[in-house]
């Protein structure tokens, strides 16, 4: 077996493990602690959990019919590794939910409780889901379908507007404040616990990234991470070689995928990530950071061609 089918197998493994532990863990948020108490977090969770509190159908039902119209258009208007990954992420939710949490005790008692815990094991899964590039479905697919017709609106935008109409529908629903107040907590926690997870405190990252296979890699964070790239030219003071330093602003989430790329192009590439409370200038807002670039980006057309570190060409390159 060659090193690279090896190296195949175990990033497979990883998915596998990460994706199957990601999505217990925030089906079991949501079905354990959560739903019984009247909480919806936004997302399709949150739509399950009031259609199954109406309805009293099974909440993985509810989970794959609301995502099903989703995916089909996804895959129509998005693309499909997107699609089958999200297909995959929501086919174990749906398994967990109806087959596998049923047999485990949930806690009925104080909102407050059932909101923190819940936050805290549906982010602790989500910090798993997302370090292999998945989603779970429901707000992900609707930002994406959205940005197809609207690509000047952000992902992150997109995202909180849908969650926003879950959860202060569950007020109506469940026929008081709280559960709207709740849900607002719950969404906080597990938002924060992601990015504890995944070792990031600030709204973005600044990663400087050494490797003499620039380039090429730098193809891939803007093809695949939808992300600017400039690369600057640096030599080794030791060693006296020449190499690439490439500069790269990011949301936060999007680190993992690029440290992959960068792993899978170059394993002795040299990587500092810093966290960063602001990032303003060309090709971001002040205080803001994109989810994704605009869809005019272009892949490098040389060995040795920039692309800014913000999320479009800078004028005059």
């Amino acid at each position: 077996m060659t090193v690279k089918k090896k190296s195949k197998g175990r990033e497979l493994t990883l998915d596998a493990l990460h994706l199957i532990a990601g999505t217990f863990l925030y089906a079991a948020g949501n079905y354990c602690f959560t739903a019984p108490n009247e909480i919806a977090p936004g997302g399709v969770a949150g739509l399950s959990t009031m259609f199954n509190a109406l309805t009293q159908i099974p909440m993985g039902f509810w989970t794959m019919a609301l995502n099903l119209p989703l995916l089909i258009l996804s895959f129509l208007f998005v693309g499909k590794r997107f699609t089958l990954k999200t297909l995959i992420s929501t086919g174990l939710i749906t398994i967990f939910y109806d087959f596998v949490l049923v047999h485990l005790p949930v806690y009925h008692g104080e909102q407050l409780l059932g909101a923190l815990y819940g936050g805290v094991v549906m982010g602790t899964g989500l910090a798993l889901v997302f370090m292999r590039d998945f989603t779970t479905g429901g707000s992900d697919i609707v930002a994406k379908l959205v940005q197809v017709k609207r690509p000047d609106m952000q992902m992150g935008q997109l995202i909180l507007i849908f969650d926003a109409m879950v959860v202060l529908s569950s007020g109506l629903v469940f026929g008081k404040i709280e559960s709207v107040m709740y849900a607002g907590i719950t969404i906080f926690v597990y938002t924060r616990v992601v990015d504890i997870l995944l070792y990031r405190r600030g709204s973005g990252k600044v990663i400087f990234l050494i490797s003499r296979k620039g380039p090429q890699i730098a193809r891939r964070i803007i093809l695949e991470c939808h992300r600017g790239v400039t690369i600057l030219n640096g030599r080794g003071a030791y060693t006296n070689v020449g190499t690439n330093v490439l500069v790269v602003a990011m949301r936060s989430r999007d680190y993992f995928q690029l440290k992959t790329i960068a792993e899978e192009e170059d394993p002795h590439a040299f990587i500092i990530a810093s966290d960063c409370g602001e990032i303003a200038g060309n090709g971001f807002r002040p205080g803001d950071l994109p989810e994704r670039a605009d869809q005019g980006w272009h892949a490098l057309d040389d060995e040795t061609g920039t692309q800014p570190a913000g999320t479009e060409p800078a004028k005059g390159d």
